[in-house]
Formats: structure tokens, sequence, C-alpha cells
């Protein structure tokens, strides 16, 4: 085959008659399924269709325009696309790294935080085609829902034994109103940076997957996906003391990057966006629950409640001990 992209049929699937085997992997929330496939014995790549369809195009053009201008950032490779404007039929076709580990180690998310503060050093008017449309509404926004929605938060809060009072504080009030962080402006964001979306290699190299929702946002959004943001897919447990752990490698690689940050001012306005989405994500948890869950298990719903209180429980201690 002297092109990947005659492994595709017209109609965005790949074509049986043209590969030598395929393996399927996992299935995307629009119910098409991403898969490794085979050219011979010995050729083997990741073909991944459009499994989002908020985000048309934006996995490959971030790919092309963005991600080859840096090279700090570890990502697979990007061999061949669909022509933009396929739409629901759009595919793309990357290097095949092997088996990938999502398991939640220190060291792992470490160095995953060094490449997001490289990401978000990067100068972000270079990219102008990179909207600040995001997978789910700006923190703004989660702040006016959990405030529009205070008793069932309050409900929550009493349920897990946290503070319920912390709703009556001038914290997402501010946060609301959008004048919550001194840290104000918009980065890179890769968007979704949860642990089913960053991996390691066989050979021990943690790269960062699945750019589809690649947008600016404030850098607290991905520290917050990469920190604290629990999934039902990916069951993930951190001790409390490597939450500050990864804020301080963060900060640190951000100064080497230039980026000066007065650290204590980070952590507690890092502190308050976390505690924030955190008690959103427990509003939408709940909601699935009583859906029946929807795409998720219930059992991963559960583990994914138990694991958000905990995050909303140290993020809440934590900007107390911030004062």
């Amino acid at each position: 085959m002297r092109n990947l992209d005659e492994a595709v049929k017209t109609d965005g699937t790949l074509d049986d008659q043209r590969i030598w085997r395929r393996e399927p992997m996992y299935l995307g929330m629009n119910g098409r399924r991403v898969e490794r496939f085979y050219t011979d014995p010995e050729h083997s790549y990741i073909f991944k269709p459009l499994t989002n369809g908020e985000s048309v195009d934006r996995e490959a053009w971030v790919n092309r325009n963005m991600l080859t201008q840096l090279p700090e950032i570890s990502v697979p490779q990007l061999l061949a696309a669909s022509p933009e404007g396929k739409g629901t039929e759009g595919w793309t076709i990357f290097e095949d790294l092997g088996a990938l580990r999502h398991e939640y180690r220190l060291e792992y998310a470490q160095a995953a935080a060094r490449q997001v503060a490289r990401l978000h050093a990067a100068p972000a008017e270079h990219w102008p085609g990179l909207t600040s449309q995001g997978p789910k509404p700006g923190i703004e926004a989660i702040a006016g829902d959990v405030l529009r929605r205070r008793e069932e938060a309050r409900a929550i809060l009493d349920g897990h034994g946290l503070p319920v009072q912390w709703l009556d504080t001038e914290n997402v009030d501010a946060v609301r109103d959008g004048h919550g962080f001194r840290v104000n402006h918009q980065v890179l964001s890769h968007g979704d940076l949860h642990l089913g979306n960053y991996a390691v290699t066989e050979a021990g190299r943690v790269i960062l997957l699945d750019w589809e929702h690649a947008h600016r946002n404030l850098p607290y959004w991905d520290l917050y996906h990469l920190i604290d943001m629990s999934h039902p897919r990916f069951p993930k447990r951190m001790p409390a003391e490597d939450r500050l752990k990864l804020l301080d490698t963060y900060l640190e690689e951000a100064d080497k990057q230039g980026t000066a940050w007065t650290r204590d001012e980070r952590v507690r306005e890092y502190a308050r966006f976390a505690a924030i989405f955190s008690l959103w994500m427990l509003l939408l948890i709940e909601g699935d629950l009583q859906r029946g869950g929807g795409v998720w298990t219930i059992e991963g719903l559960l583990r994914q409640r138990e694991e958000t209180a905990d995050s909303l429980a140290g993020c809440l201690e934590l900007l107390e001990n911030q004062g």
C-alpha cells in the first residue's frame, strides 16, 4: 500500500479488502470504534474515526498546525487524515506505539504536568484558529450552574460530610462573576487531559493523547483534569499529598519556561477552581446515576463519585490551609 489513506473507504470506514487485519480498541462517544489495523504482519497503525461530532476536524488541525511546532510535547505522530469538511465521515491514522498503560503513578502524572507547563508557555496568539470553545462550559458558567442548583449542591456537600457553608462564601460568586482569579489569561489547553488521555508506552514514555477538545482556556483547566478529574472508565486513586507535588512540578517547569508564578496564590486559585469543578461534577454524576448510567456503567459512576468527593474534600482542605 503506497498511501495509508487507501485503507479507508469513502464513507470513512476501514476497507477490509486493503488491510491484513484489524483489532477493535475502544468505542467513541458517538459509537464509532477506534481500531488497530495491519497492512501486513509487521506494520500496524491506529485508525481513529471522528468520535465526537462537536469537534469536527479539530484533532487533525491541532496535530498539523500546532503540535508539529511543539516538539517538547510527546504525542503519537499523525500519519494520514481525511480532508477537512468530511463531517461525521472524518478520520485520522496515527502511528502505533504499542500497548499503552493508563494508570495513575505520581511520576507519570509529573511527566504529563511538565508537558502541560510547556504547552501553556507557548504563545497562544500564534494559533488564532484555536477557539475558546471546549468540551464543557467555562468555569464561570460552571460556577453559575452550581449556584442555580444551590440546594442540590448543599445536599451533596452534606451527604459527603463536607462543609455546606462553603457555598455561602465569596468563592463561587466571584468565579461566576468573572473575577475569581488573578490569573485570567488564556493559554493553549489540551482540554480533556484526564487519566484516559495520557498514557505510558512500553518504553516508559509519557504521551498526551486525544486532542479533539484542544482550545484556549485558563491554565487551571488542564491542571484540574490532570490532577483531580475522575473518569468512570479509568480508576484513579491519588494520595492527597500528590496534589501539591503535582502543582509544584507544574510551577517549577513553568518557571523554567519563563512564566513566573506566585506559588501560594496559584495554589489557592487552583484549589478554588478545582473545588467548584468537582462539586459541579458531582451534580452531573448524580444526574447520570438517576438516569441509570447512560453510556457509563453504574459501577464506574459510583467509583467516580467517590473519587470526585475525595478530590473536593482535598481541595477544600487546601483552600482552608492556604487562607
